[in-house]
C-alpha cells in the first residue's frame, strides 16, 4: 500500500497549509513538532505494539512527517538529540503504516527498584535539600558546575514535549541586582527560568481554556532538579519569585526577547553556614478525604 500523503497539519484545531508553516519562525515550528510526534504518535504507539495485529495504521505519524519534511527544507539543524527522536518515531511511525512491527529496545527496559544503599542516597537528597540562610561563601561557581545544574533544569518534565523553558544565568553584582531576591546572593549566581510562548501560542495552548498553566508548571519542575542538583554538588539554592511588575522590569532591564517571560528564579552559592531546615505538615494533613 502506498504511503498516504497530507497537504495540511492541523495545529491546536487550526488547519495550516505548506506555505503557512514555511512562515513559521524556528522556535514555533520546533515547538509544532515535537508536539505532534509526543500526540501524533509517542502516544500512540505503545498502545499499537501491545495488541499488534500487522494491520497497517494508516495516517500515523503523518502530521509530524509533515512538519519534519518542512523542517529539513528549510535548512533547520537535523543532528540535535531532539530532533533525533523526532526522526526516530518517524521511521517507528512509517514501519507501522505498512504493517511492519518495529523493534524497539526499551520496551523491555523496565524501571528496576533501588538497592536499599540507592535509596538513602535519594532520601538524603530529597530531604536534605534546603536555603542555607547563614550566609554564602565568596567563592565563584565555576561554569562546569554551572552546566550541570542546568542539564538538571533540562532533564525535568515538560508538558506535551514543547520545551518551552529557558535559562538566564546571572553572575555579575550589577545583573542580579536586576531581579529581587529576599537572600544576598552578593557572593553566588542566579538562574532565571523563563519560557518561550512561541510553541504554545502556535498550538493555541496559551488559551484559557485549554493549558496555559503548563508552562509555569514545566519551569517549576526544572527549578526543583537545579535546586535537588545544587544539594548533590555540595551548593546551595533558593526558590525565589518575583510579582508581574517585578518579572517585567527584569525583562526590559535585561533585554530579554519579547517572547521570553519569567517564571521563577534560583540562588545559587555555597553555604558559609548551614541552617534549620523548614519542617513540612504531617503527610496526614496533605492528602485530602471525603471528610475534609
Amino acid at each position: 500500500m502506498a504511503d498516504t500523503k497530507i497537504t495540511t497539519v492541523a495545529l491546536g484545531g487550526v488547519e495550516y497549509t505548506k506555505e503557512e508553516i514555511l512562515k513559521l519562525d524556528e522556535v514555533s515550528l520546533r515547538g509544532a513538532l515535537h508536539e505532534r510526534t509526543h500526540h501524533g504518535i509517542e502516544v500512540r504507539i505503545y498502545p499499537i505494539l501491545a495488541k499488534w495485529t500487522a494491520e497497517p495504521v494508516e495516517n500515523l505519524g503523518l502530521a509530524a512527517q509533515f512538519l519534519y519534511d518542512i523542517w529539513v527544507e528549510k535548512g533547520y539543524p537535523t543532528e540535535d538529540e531532539d530532533i533525533k527522536w523526532v526522526k526516530r518515531y518517524l521511521d517507528y511511525a512509517a514501519q507501522i503504516r505498512a504493517g511492519i512491527k518495529p523493534e524497539i529496545p526499551e520496551i523491555n527496559e523496565l524501571p528496576v527498584p533501588f538497592t536499599e544503599e540507592e535509596l538513602k542516597v535519594v532520601h538524603k537528597l530529597i530531604w536534605g535539600r534546603r536555603t542555607s540562610r547563614g550566609g554564602w561563601l565568596k567563592k565563584e561557581v565555576p561554569d562546569e558546575l554551572i552546566t550541570q545544574l542546568l542539564e538538571a533544569g533540562r532533564a525535568a518534565p515538560v508538558g506535551c514535549n514543547l520545551d518551552e523553558v529557558r535559562f538566564v544565568v546571572l553572575k555579575t553584582d550589577e545583573e542580579k541586582k536586576l531581579i529581587r531576591s529576599d537572600v544576598p546572593v552578593d557572593n553566588g549566581i542566579i538562574i532565571v527560568i523563563c519560557y518561550d510562548k512561541r510553541p504554545s501560542r502556535i498550538l493555541k495552548q496559551d488559551l484559557p481554556e485549554r493549558v496555559p498553566q503548563n508552562r509555569g508548571f514545566d519551569c517549576a519542575a526544572a527549578g526543583d532538579h537545579i535546586g535537588l542538583m545544587a544539594q548533590a554538588l555540595g551548593l546551595t539554592s533558593v526558590w525565589l519569585s518575583d510579582t508581574l511588575d517585578g518579572a517585567r522590569r527584569f525583562k526590559e532591564a535585561y533585554g530579554l526577547h519579547e517572547e521570553l517571560e519569567v517564571a521563577m528564579h534560583i540562588g545559587v552559592g555555597w553555604p558559609a553556614a548551614g541552617s534549620i531546615k523548614s519542617a513540612r505538615v504531617p503527610l496526614d494533613y496533605m492528602i485530602v478525604k471525603k471528610d475534609r
